[in-house]
């Protein structure tokens, strides 16, 4: 084996790994931040001088072949130049960790000492990092894990593969992850991102930044991604524990290829007591936790109280300045507070809300879930203080008048409104509003009901009358010091200053009334991207005649396009030769790249193929894809021509083989050898992206390239939702039924047999209804291979 090393790769590589691997060439930059990919030019260079520099025989001493370790703590000693020692270098600068969450100290470190002295730290290694490494989140949300395979030289790598795990005893699965991307060559599939099932996914760290927005217009939220940084989401419906594993099998070193990372998702919400009240004596206070998604009391969970000075005594079960307390069948937590001053002083109490250790039998660990705090004012009560009589003699006492009683309290609830949301609003987006219902007073609001009566420039889906008004009566009631949180969102249809006026009543009478309005502005207008694919040919060739096939691609968008990739695949019974330089040749496809189109730029492509053989369809298929920049990815476009091959008049009835090239003068490359297997191809013949309300065409090919008969061959092809297949229009060549079940997934009934080399077409259409992002995945199965083979088309759908 042949191995290859310079100074500026840290790794040997063989002949195979050399001329495959996209070797890196570290520069100068902040530590683990970015790299830069050689070109295939300079590591072609790079293979001929290290080749000449072995046969030679002078420098790279390093390329000797290895030899056995006698010690046999391996099995190969690599030869190294023999260089100076280096004393081991201090240590990087020491940086604050990202994403840590303070509920999860991180332990101090100590360097190793030994009795000579201190231990020198091993040289450093390539090592996986993942950030954070934990987190506590609520059940249904989407938490982003980050990751990173740091050389030894402190610099990240890019588009290098990341395999995630997760352990198949945890809560979670896997949601979405990054990978190289579209704009490189789709034929091999190890450059996009897979998800293998809900806890296996194989993605690629990024080689240019970008930004994960959650859908929202909050920038807050939003997470970036630099050069060099893998990237996956991980959501649980319900509580539990997520272990997650990173790993870089490009690292040698098996304690630095991985990285970890815990995820706690828990299942609550809680209401605080008052943030203010005032109180003359003795205070309750209570807090209540219950579950989100149902809203069932949680028992056994604890609730810290805790004096924020000395003007105050707790006592619930024992007395004193710190007191927990378990939730009892209710969700309830109860304190009382006495005052230890006079009057005019007041009684901070800080609130913590915590998950018991290991509750209910899991494996989590004692966490704060959420902190609060409640202030008490203590008013003057109870009769003015007069000192102890002296004992005069008979010096009369005089008496005190009679103490008036305080009238009596009114027990009424008093409700409050207060309304949470953004100030402005995009036409054509949505606007989310948090409406919290108080009841300030000292008595039971019952049978609370809630009106929102809005402005005809918003759209709500409840309100399918368009009444512009909606109701909630199922709040129920809202008890003294408590308080309810709605989430409402609506549609914004047009620009102006629109506005909800929000009424609050209880059963008893209570009202309370609140206005809220916002300032719709239409959004800019903004360049959209387009390209089209037109194939010509002629309708009808005879064996041994040449037929002219033309590609136009044309950039019908606003803005210029980037790494164009154009696959022309075509039928066996022709073989294809481009005009033009700059192709490549894969399995009877051509395959172009071009580096940018700009705006209204026509490309002309034209394939000259010599008919091999009589075919009633022999068709050429041709998709293109193209980059429209970091705010829309990736479009396509694709289209199909046909063409009839008649039989020559001087071959009488005998057919020439399929797939042999005839004599000719012309030189014509051969043809490529069928693959073997089941083959499935999955191709959009419509725009992408598309307008809502437009159709769009797929054709999906199915092929047996095996010797032998495949059986029981099934085909489903998953649409996305707001993608809807159009039944009555589906066409195939084996006149095999189709139905429509309820996950939106076309079932066509089983092949019963698929005969050697035979090929069958299936033409599908479906219509979009509503804007949105997915993936249109077909899958192949067969009795001989129960685990089917799938293809993906990413879809966008625009207003």
């Amino acid at each position: 084996m042949l191995y290859f090393c310079n100074k500026a790769f840290p790794r040997r590589y063989s002949l195979t790994e050399f001329l495959r691997k996209p070797f890196v060439i570290r520069q100068n930059a902040p530590p683990c931040s970015s790299i830069m990919a050689s070109k295939p030019q300079e590591r072609i260079q790079l293979f001929l001088a290290l080749s000449l520099c072995a046969l030679l025989g002078g420098g790279c001493a390093g390329l000797r072949c290895p030899r056995i370790d006698p010690t046999g703590e391996r099995f190969f000693i690599y030869p190294r130049d023999q260089v100076p020692a280096v004393a081991p270098a201090t240590g990087n600068i020491p940086v604050a960790p990202v994403y840590t969450d303070p509920v999860f100290p991180q332990p101090g470190t100590t360097p190793p000492t030994s009795p000579a002295g201190p231990v020198v730290p091993p040289p450093p290694q390539d090592r996986m990092m993942i950030t954070p490494n934990r987190v506590l989140a609520p059940v249904g949300s989407e938490v982003i894990l980050k990751s990173g395979l740091c050389t030894a030289e402190n610099f990240l790598l890019t588009e290098t593969k990341t395999e995630w795990l997760i352990a198949r005893e945890s809560a979670g699965e896997f949601v979405s992850l990054g990978g190289r991307g579209l704009s490189r060559n789709p034929l091999l599939p190890w450059n996009k991102p897979e998800k293998i099932d809900n806890q296996y996914a194989v993605g690629y760290s990024a080689k240019v930044p970008l930004t994960i927005t959650r859908g929202t217009q909050d920038t807050l939220d939003d997470v970036q991604i630099e050069p060099g940084e893998a990237w996956a989401t991980i959501t649980s419906p319900v509580e539990g524990t997520s272990h997650i594993t990173a790993v870089a099998p490009e690292v040698v070193n098996w304690s630095g290829r991985r990285a970890t990372a815990t995820i706690y998702w828990v299942d609550t919400q809680w209401t605080f007591p008052p943030v203010n009240l005032s109180a003359g004596g003795a205070q309750v206070l209570t807090t209540t936790v219950r579950r989100q998604t149902d809203g069932t009391n949680l028992q056994g969970w604890l609730v810290r109280y805790e004096v924020a000075g000395s003007s105050g005594t707790l006592t619930g079960g024992t007395s004193n300045q710190i007191v927990e307390v378990p939730t009892d069948a209710n969700g309830q937590a109860s304190i009382d507070v006495t005052p230890t001053s006079g009057s005019g002083s007041t009684t901070q109490i800080n609130i913590q809300i915590i998950r018991p250790e290991r509750f209910a039998g899991s494996d989590m660990p004692r966490l704060v879930i959420a902190k609060g705090s409640s202030t008490i004012h203590w008013t003057e009560t109870g009769s003015p203080y007069l000192p102890p009589p002296d004992d005069l003699g008979s010096t009369p006492i005089p008496s005190l008048p009679p103490t008036p009683s305080p009238p009596p309290v009114t027990q009424k609830p008093e409700l409050e409104i207060e309304i949470r949301g953004d100030s402005q609003a995009q036409v054509n987006a949505q606007t989310r509003l948090e409406v919290v219902l108080r009841n300030q007073g000292n008595a039971t609001a019952p049978g609370v009901i809630l009106y929102d009566r809005y402005h005809k420039g918003f759209r709500h889906l409840a309100d399918l009358q368009r009444r512009l008004e909606i109701k909630n009566d199922q709040i129920g009631d809202i008890s003294p010091g408590t308080s309810r949180t709605l989430n409402l969102s609506f549609d914004v249809l047009e620009a102006g200053n629109l506005c909800h006026d929000f009424t609050l009543s209880s059963r008893e009478g209570a009202q309370a009334k609140r206005t809220f309005c916002i300032q719709a502005i239409q959004p800019q207008p903004q360049a959209r991207p387009g390209i089209e694919v037109r194939k010509n040919g002629p309708n009808q060739k005879e064996v041994g005649q040449n037929a002219l096939f033309t590609l136009t691609i044309k950039n019908t968008g606003d803005v210029p396009l980037t790494n164009l990739l154009v696959i022309d695949e075509y039928d066996s019974a022709l073989s294809p030769q481009p005009t033009q330089q700059g192709y490549d040749l894969i399995n009877n496809s051509i395959v172009w790249k071009i580096a940018r189109l700009e705006v209204g730029a026509i490309k002309r492509l034209d394939v000259n193929c010599q008919c091999l053989a009589p075919k009633t369809n022999a068709c050429s298929t041709v998709q293109i894809t193209a980059d429209a920049g970091a705010s829309v990815g990736a479009i396509q476009s694709a289209d199909k021509k046909c063409i009839e091959i008649l039989r020559r008049r001087d071959m009488g009835n005998v057919l020439p083989p399929t797939n042999v090239v005839p004599p000719s003068s012309d030189v014509m490359p051969p043809v490529q050898p069928l693959a073997t297997g089941l083959q499935l191809d999955l191709l959009t013949l419509s725009n992408n992206p598309a307008q809502a309300g437009s159709l769009i065409k797929y054709e999906i090919v199915v092929a047996n390239n095996t010797a032998a008969i495949e059986k029981q061959v099934q085909l489903r092809v998953l649409f996305p939702p707001g993608v809807v297949p159009n039944m009555a229009t589906i066409q195939n060549s084996a006149n095999l039924r189709a139905s429509l079940n309820s996950n939106n997934e076309v079932v066509f009934e089983q092949i019963t047999d698929l005969r050697p080399k035979e090929r069958l077409t299936f033409d599908l259409q479906a219509t979009t209804t509503q804007p949105g992002v997915g993936n249109v995945t077909a899958r192949l199965s067969s009795q001989n291979l129960p685990q089917p083979i799938q293809k993906e088309i990413r879809i966008e759908v625009t207003r």
